[in-house]
Formats: structure tokens, C-alpha cells, sequence
């Protein structure tokens, strides 16, 4: 809610003894609208100026009310309008304001609920390939974090639907759940679905029990840190090179190339096509390096004579520049 409404209460109260202390100088004394409402606003706002015109003892006695009541009014008022500018409510809000603006432009964006260790993973990964993203999250200190990083979030309970709405869910392309919390993630991935029936949805398990709840509530994908830290430990120890190379080509590392996947449209050039004949090593300079059908089976070491069907998702490796090059030539 707006802070300034706070001042609407004391703000009519003052507008109703302004309107009735210049219809009482009109009545009482006989002066002019203008001459009357002069009057009313000295008096009110204890400027000292003297009297428009000697007084009446009606007038006298009349004065007497308009100050008794209408300057403890203006007085608190005046004190609430300080303690807003003050407490920087104000300029908080107009943040607000500017925040869910931002959000609301926003397209195809991911959405992050939970901002602890892993979530602070997440948007850094994010913020590094530039995708946009906004946070959810119910500790008020993300706030701050997230606007010295120039982030937008959303401070609240990440399983309601309104948040998730102001959060832009039905524009958004993906959600992370990433609380701490399993049951959290449940409710979350829940509300998610129902509210965008199409959102790709990961979300985070704590326990191996976890796992299907979070399936059934909706998730396309589960994550356990715990598990996936046991695999790439144990892959550590045994083969460190070839962990290092897929660091590289998926988190960036020192050099330009890295991993990305493209689904192939119906109308695409390449359509029933070979990867030979479609020549796209040639023309755009990325490598296919597998394909997963429509029917979710995987072409791990696709061939030149490999064909090329719609709908089917190609993984490839090359540079940004290469893979921008083949999106304009799908």
C-alpha cells in the first residue's frame, strides 16, 4: 500500500476545518471566500499574521474552535509527513513502484524462489550468461543484496500465488525452487504449475523421498545437491581432466566456446534433413555433439548420415557468435 495514504485521514480531517472555518468567517463576519480562507490558513498554520479585519465576539469565539482543532491536526499531520520522509517509507515504495514496472516488462525470464546458498548459485550463473531472472525470497536483508546487485526480487512467501503473479509467472519461461526447505519446494512447485501449466519447472530435494513428491507435484526436473556433489567428488578423484574440460565448455572458463541446445521449428531449413547436408558445421561454425528425439531417446554420437527431424532438441558446442549465427539460419 502506499505510504502517503497513511496522511489521508489527518488530510480530510484538515480539508473539513478548512471548508467549514471559511464558511463560518463568511457567515459570522461577513467577509469575502478569499479574505475568509486567508484567515482559516494563518490561523491554521499559527503563521501570526495579524486579522484580516478586527474580529466580532462571535468571530473571537469562532477563532478560538478553528485553532483548538484545526492546528493540533495540522501539527500531526505535519509529524506524519516527516516521519515518512524520515523513515525513507516513501522513497522505498517509489522503488517499489519501479521494481514492478521492471518486472512487468519482463519475458520469458526465470524466476528464482529462495535465496540462500543455492539460489545465490543460481542467479550468479544467470547473471554470468545474462539471462534475466527475478528472486523470490522471505528474508527482508535479500532486499538490500539484491538491489546493490541490481537484481529484481520480490520479498515474500514464494508458495503464493500472488507473489508468484507479481513475479510475472505467467510470463516466465522457467522456476527454480531452491529453498532450503523441501516442503516449501513442494508447495511451491504446486502453486507454480497451477498458476502456468507450461513452466519449466527445477526444483531442489533435500531427502530422496522428496524426489517423487516434487515429480508428482509438477517438477520436469529434481535436483540433489547432496547427490550431485557425491557424483562430481567421486568423478573428481578419478578423472579430474575430463571434469575440468566440461567445467570449461559448461560454466565458460577462460575461453569463448561453451555447451547450449536448440530445438529445431517445423518450418526449419533443416527439417529431414542429414547433418551433413544440412552443412552446419560449415556455415555456422558449432559442432552437434547429440540430439534428443521427440520421443525423449538420445542420439549420444550423431553421425553425418544422422537425420535431422522437427521438434527434435540438438546439443551443441561453439561460441555465442556461432550459436546466434545458426539460430537466424533455423
Amino acid at each position: 500500500m502506499n505510504p502517503a495514504r497513511r496522511l489521508l485521514p489527518s488530510g480530510i480531517l484538515l480539508l473539513c476545518i478548512f471548508c467549514i472555518g471559511t464558511a463560518g468567517y463568511v457567515l459570522i463576519e461577513d467577509w469575502s471566500f478569499l479574505e475568509s480562507a486567508y484567515m482559516v490558513v494563518v490561523t491554521l498554520f499559527t503563521v501570526g499574521f495579524k486579522e484580516v479585519h478586527p474580529l466580532s465576539r462571535g468571530g473571537e469565539v469562532f477563532t478560538m474552535a478553528v485553532i483548538i482543532t484545526g492546528v493540533g491536526t495540522a501539527v500531526y499531520a505535519g509529524g506524519k509527513a516527516v516521519e515518512l520522509i524520515v523513515e525513507g517509507e516513501l522513497a522505498g515504495y517509489q522503488k517499489r513502484k519501479r521494481m514492478d514496472k521492471k518486472i512487468r516488462e519482463l519475458n520469458e525470464h526465470y524466476i528464482i524462489c529462495g535465496f540462500g546458498r543455492v539460489g545465490h548459485q543460481v542467479a550468479e550463473t544467470f547473471d554470468s550468461e545474462g539471462i534475466p531472472y527475478v528472486v523470490i525470497d522471505s528474508k527482508k536483508e535479500s532486499s538490500d543484496e539484491l538491489e546493490l546487485k541490481g537484481a529484481l526480487g520480490v520479498i515474500g512467501d514464494a508458495t503464493s500465488d500472488s507473489l508468484l503473479t507479481e513475479a510475472g509467472i505467467m510470463k516466465a519461461k522457467g522456476l527454480v525452487a531452491c529453498s532450503d526447505s523441501d516442503v516449501v519446494n513442494v508447495f511451491i512447485t504446486l502453486s507454480a504449475r497451477a498458476l502456468n501449466p507450461d513452466l519449466y519447472i527445477v526444483a531442489r530435494a533435500g531427502l530422496k523421498d522428496t524426489e517423487k513428491k516434487l515429480l508428482m507435484a509438477g517438477a520436469n526436473r529434481v535436483i540433489s545437491p547432496y547427490f550431485i556433489s557425491g557424483i562430481r567428488m567421486a568423478a573428481l578423484a578419478t578423472r579430474p581432466i575430463t571434469i575440468d574440460f566440461l567445467d570449461i565448455v559448461t560454466h565458460g572458463g577462460s575461453v569463448d566456446f561453451k555447451l547450449f541446445e536448440i530445438t529445431v521449428p517445423e518450418n526449419s531449413r533443416f527439417v529431414n534433413k542429414t547433418i551433413k547436408d544440412s552443412n552446419i558445421r560449415n556455415t555456422s561454425g558449432v559442432a552437434v555433439l547429440a540430439i534428443r528425439k521427440a520421443d525423449g531417446t538420445f542420439d549420444l554420437q550423431p553421425k553425418a548420415s544422422s537425420i535431422i527431424h522437427e521438434n527434435d532438441i540438438m546439443v551443441l558446442i561453439g561460441t555465442q557468435e556461432q550459436f546466434e549465427k545458426l539460430e537466424k539460419m533455423l
